[in-house]
Formats: C-alpha cells, structure tokens, sequence
C-alpha cells in the first residue's frame, strides 16, 4: 500500500541462488521480503516507509510505574531497565509513569490537585520534575539518561535535577517552569488516573506492565531478568 504511492511498476530481474526472481506485477507485493524488493529495485524505500514501521509496531510495549524516591523503583530503573535500554532499545517502547502509590485531592479553590507521596513532599516535586521531563522530552534517548542520573544519585531532589538536567539534554528551566505551572499539575494527574485505573490493580512500586498485562511471575522475571522478559516476548512477523 505504501509502496504503490511512491513509485510506478518495475519489472526486474534478479539472479540469487541461481533462480530468477521477478518483480510481482502488484506493488503491494514488493515489500514482502528483501529479494523481492531488490528485484523491483526499492529496497531503500521498503525499508523506509514499510520495514521500520513494522518494526516500531512488533516492538515490544514496557510501562513502568513507581515513585522518584522508592528504594527499590530506584534499583529497578538504575539496573535492569537501563541495562535494556543500552542493549535492546530496538525492540522496545519504555514508558514511566511517575506516580506510585501517590494520592490526589482535588481543590476547588485553587482548581489544582494537591498530591501526598509517600515518601514525602520531596517524592513529589521529584515525581512533578519527571513528569514534566517526559513531557518536554517525549522520545525515551531523550528523557531516560535524566531519569537513570536523578534515580542513581543521592541528595536534595531538586539540586540533583539542576545537575543532572547539566549533563543531558534537558532545559532545567523549561522543566522548573512546567513543574510550577497548571499544566504540570493536570499532567501529574494524568498520570494519577492511569495509576489508578490499572487491571489488576497496583500493590506496590516498581509495578511493570508488558504489553499492557501484568502477572506476578511477570514482575518478578523483569525484577530479575528484563532483558530476557522482553526477548521473550518479542516476536518477529
């Protein structure tokens, strides 16, 4: 379907294993696999506009949710998901949810959530600053280095943010204006509802969905082995 509104029918042929092969009359065709496609001679645009979407789909779909200041969410992120990152981005989607075992309260007078962490108000501003980062930062090259360095370096949250914003691509300033602004507040609660509204609900922090399910022998695999979760559930089409 791509490929017949790029370029008109080619007829090729090409010599592979001593048997010719024919560039199919149909368009649809020419993507089907990489002899084909050398065949018709658009090899360059079956993998441009046909092969990596395919690719970007098959992937595999890891959402983690936790909480800034969490022992173990720290460990988890700091380890298995930036080891995954590093070694099998390619196969992939990692998403956060910075939230945890977080709770909201609406003010009328203010038409704002106030958010209680359980960590404190510290886990907080903590979560609020990855929030806004994610937001500001959508592509994961982007805002992950900023979560593994807040999440691998101990002291006063907002300090390590400004240092860590320094060594990656993240405007601090962009991120405080976020955080202290409405839209920072409606997209911490966001994530709020998203938290809230998992099946099964979640019971404690890192809670891991793979493609949006979650089991406890799911969790306790990504805890040990992520890499291995996820190249299980990869399957090439």
């Amino acid at each position: 379907m791509y490929v017949s509104l790029i370029f008109s029918t080619i007829l090729v042929f090409y010599i592979h294993g001593g048997l010719a092969i024919n560039c199919p009359k149909s368009p649809a065709k020419w993507c089907d696999n990489k002899n084909i496609a050398k065949a018709c001679g658009v090899i360059e645009q079956c993998n441009k506009y046909v092969w990596k979407v395919r690719d970007m789909n098959d992937r595999v779909n890891l959402s983690i949710y936790y909480e800034t200041l969490c022992p173990d969410c720290r460990q988890f992120i700091t380890t298995q998901v930036w080891n995954a990152y590093q070694s099998i981005l390619s196969i992939v989607n990692i998403s956060f949810v910075p939230y945890g075992n977080a709770r909201e309260i609406y003010r009328p007078e203010t038409k704002l959530y106030q958010f209680y962490c359980q960590h404190g108000a510290d886990e907080c501003y903590g979560n609020m600053i990855h929030t806004c980062v994610i937001y500001l930062y959508p592509n994961t090259t982007d805002h992950l280095p900023f979560i593994y360095c807040t999440e691998s370096t101990e002291g006063d949250v907002g300090t390590v943010a400004e240092q860590c914003a320094e060594k990656t691509t993240v405007d601090f300033d962009k991120v405080s204006a976020c955080v202290q602004s409405r839209l920072g507040n409606q997209l911490q609660h966001v994530y709020a509802v998203q938290t809230d509204n998992l099946k099964p609900p979640h019971q404690y922090v890192p809670w891991v969905t793979v493609n949006g399910e979650h089991t406890e022998d799911m969790e306790q695999e990504a805890e040990k082995d992520l890499i291995g979760l996820i190249c299980k559930t990869y399957k090439v089409i």
